[in-house]
């Protein structure tokens, strides 16, 4: 009983990995996440200024230098870079340098972010229309709206996370001052603490991708598959991504100082061949299981 079970399941898997590379190839995955990458590196430094500015005003009271607070929320969905150092210090060094000079703060300098973030959530949208398969599409004036609606909604998302880090940080050093909890031991819990919290904000940022970018609402069931998929593969490529910078490839001999920012580079265009993937992922697995549900309801009943 057991051998055709076994067979049934191998089956299944092997069908939905052809449905996966067949739609993926279609849908020209590669090219929609070169697409996506590009625009992040973009609008990456302008989010940043924009969100430190918005967690300076909200998070006075609590977040003493918001640029580091912002920069270390962030950086905590990055791998290693070469020596030790983190890819997001590429990120540190150029965001410090325009909030030091203020010049990042200008009307037309927000103006020109804001315009940059639509064009990325632009892109997303259109990418997503694709992995769905989703027919109707938002006019270009009704799109640039949208577009805007969302860039803010994201900043005010991250201030919101900001908000809870700091929240459960400041729990969790009372928790640990009354236990007494230290040495290996505390070190373990703020890394289970940091990557706890990363893996929740980047499942959270991606469902709310998945669900509310497209023209047509995607189906709750649908967006939790595919931001699931996408935040396990996401913690689990940048584990794997640090282990191979740090161990085996050796960036520091092949880009000098600006070994961090290639591993950023790269970093960037990985994480967005997670994101599609984890749409088309999704997409497979309901359209194979609303095929088989329509295929049983028109088989006759004994």
């Amino acid at each position: 009983m057991s051998r055709p079970n076994h067979h049934r399941i191998g089956y299944r898997i092997r069908e939905f990995l052809r449905r996966l590379w067949t739609k993926s190839v279609e849908d020209d995955v590669l090219f929609m996440a070169g697409a996506i990458a590009f625009n992040v590196l973009v609008a990456i430094v302008p989010f940043l200024i924009l969100a430190i500015g918005l967690a300076g005003y909200v998070l006075s009271a609590r977040v003493g230098d918001p640029s580091a607070a912002v920069i270390a929320l962030l950086v905590e969905n990055f791998p290693e870079g070469v020596d030790g150092a983190g890819a997001g210090d590429a990120l540190r060094d150029a965001v410090q340098g325009l909030v030091d000079s203020r010049s990042g703060f200008t009307l037309l300098g927000a103006s020109l972010f804001l315009y940059l973030g639509t064009r990325l959530v632009g892109t997303l949208r259109t990418a997503l229309r694709e992995i769905f398969d989703i027919g109707q599409k938002r006019g270009i004036l009704a799109g640039k709206l949208f577009d805007l609606q969302a860039v803010i909604v994201g900043l005010v998302l991250l201030t919101m996370n900001l908000g809870i880090t700091v929240v459960v940080e400041a729990v969790m050093g009372f928790g640990v001052g009354v236990l007494g909890i230290e040495g290996n031991a505390l070190s373990r819990a703020q890394w289970v603490l940091a990557h706890l919290l990363a893996v929740t904000s980047i499942w959270t940022l991606f469902l709310i991708a998945y669900r509310y970018l497209p023209a047509r609402r995607i189906a709750w069931r649908t967006a939790t598959i595919a931001a699931t998929f996408s935040a396990l593969l996401h913690e689990g490529l940048k584990l794997g991504f640090s282990w191979y910078v740090t161990e085996v490839a050796n960036y520091g001999s092949a880009f000098g100082n600006v070994a961090n920012v290639a591993v950023l580079f790269f970093w960037i265009y990985y994480g967005s061949i997670v994101f599609v993937l984890g749409g088309e992922v999704a997409q497979v697995f309901t359209m194979r299981k609303a095929s088989r549900v329509g295929v049983m309801s028109f088989e006759p009943q004994s």
